[in-house]
């Protein structure tokens, strides 16, 4: 089965594209640079293309009978609207972060892009769009990457503190990207019974503060947790990126962090038959990899 992938040089992409030339597919690597395509395997063709020009997509795809797209989703319109007739299956990526009830630009374009796929959907087209969550483990990842490298730069002689709002009590459900990938490769060969849009995530709901501990436990070190009202953490990290300071999270990231986020991880099991790793195996395989 020929496969295009868009996005093919993302962080998820590059390993998705050597994932389905292990399962046996012939793949299309798509991005918008050339240079960022030499780094993709070379088991797959490389193709330049962008979403918002249609006629490269068109082009681009014109082989391929099933197309993973790993760009945003707020590209969902315009990329559906490009895809050849060849193409009968898709698989497009989105965001748990679509379940958010604070203001949040980046939630509503996922949303946005969800309902122009259940537009294409209803028209007779065929696919499914996976809401991953905070997806962690690439050598280029943000969020645990960036708590990483803060934990490693903190010196030794002193005791490590990090405050979190609330005291990180907080949940979150991180997946790890290798995960993400073996998810996105089961859909590709459209298996019975998927829905319209399935979660991708850990095995289980965290704490914020489980996850630092986690992290600092990877790297040898013990840590302290400190409870800070979330407006301070917030103008501290705001005055500290005026600085050019660098931190783990910023202002933005520390109010999705007072959210709660919890997600059922069995259809990803049943449906996709992934069984996603730990939080604490994960961060290790990170760590022992020296991906931050």
């Amino acid at each position: 089965m020929r496969v295009g992938v868009v996005g093919a040089t993302g962080k998820t992409g590059r390993y998705l594209v050597t994932r389905l030339c292990g399962d046996g597919h012939a793949v299309v690597a798509l991005s918008r640079s050339l240079d960022r395509l030499a780094s993709v395997d070379a088991c797959a063709k490389r193709r330049q293309a962008d979403v918002v020009v249609p006629s490269s997509i068109g082009q681009a795809l014109a082989d391929c009978e099933v197309v993973v797209s790993l760009a945003h989703a707020r590209l969902t319109a315009p990329l559906l609207a490009a895809l050849p007739e060849r193409c009968r299956w898709v698989v497009l990526t989105g965001s748990v972060r679509r379940s958010t009830a604070l203001p949040d630009a980046a939630a509503d374009a996922v949303r946005r892009g969800e309902a122009a796929f259940r537009e294409w959907i209803a028209a007779g087209g065929r696919g499914v769009m996976l809401h991953p969550s905070m997806i962690y483990g690439a050598p280029d990842d943000r969020n645990v990457g960036r708590l990483l490298r803060f934990i490693r730069g903190w010196p030794r002689a002193l005791p490590l503190l990090v405050p979190l709002p609330g005291g990180g009590r907080h949940t979150v459900q991180p997946v790890y990207f290798e995960d993400f990938v073996a998810a996105l490769a089961k859909a590709v060969r459209q298996p019975n019974g998927l829905p319209l849009d399935l979660e991708i995530v850990g095995p289980e709901a965290m704490q914020y503060r489980d996850l630092v501990r986690a992290s600092a436990a990877a790297l040898g070190r013990g840590v302290t947790i400190v409870p800070v009202p979330l407006w301070l953490l917030g103008a501290a990290a705001r005055i500290a990126g005026a600085l050019g300071v660098r931190v783990p999270f910023t202002a933005a990231e520390l109010r999705r962090g007072t959210e709660d986020k919890r997600f059922a991880v069995e259809p990803m099991r049943t449906l996709l038959g992934v069984t996603p790793r730990s939080f604490d195996a994960g961060v290790r395989e990170k760590v022992a990899r020296g991906w931050f």
